[in-house]
């Protein structure tokens, strides 16, 4: 029986360092789907705020650069005015920028001051 029992030593090791690799994946799938949920967030809160600036007839620009967040600034791809109506659109924050760019991955949203 003893025997046995030493065969089998770091077997548990073995198996979690196989498992690490699936770990660290999904790992990284969450973190993703976190900034994309954040970077939605981010863009609708300038868009809304562009538009309300807008309509008072301030820097809708500014307002909308000014009410994202500092890493989402670098991103910035649009800020489109049209009356009332904002357009803004941010370069989506990738988890491993060396491995994957791209300019197609972006956020866009619009908002509508209501008359």
């Amino acid at each position: 029986m003893r025997r046995r029992l030493a065969d089998e030593r770091g077997q548990a090791s073995a198996e979690l360092m196989g498992m690490m690799v699936w770990l660290l994946l999904v790992t990284l799938i969450v973190w993703q789907v976190c900034l994309a949920a954040w970077t939605y967030t981010q863009v609708s809160n300038a868009a809304r705020t562009a538009s309300r600036v807008e309509g008072r007839g301030g820097d809708a620009e500014k307002a909308a650069r000014n009410a994202l967040a500092s890493p989402l600034r670098k991103g910035i791809k649009e800020i489109k005015m049209n009356g009332d109506r904002a357009r803004v659109t941010v370069r989506m924050p990738i988890v491993l920028p060396g491995v994957m760019t791209t300019d197609k991955l972006t956020a866009t949203r619009e908002s509508e001051l209501p008359g």
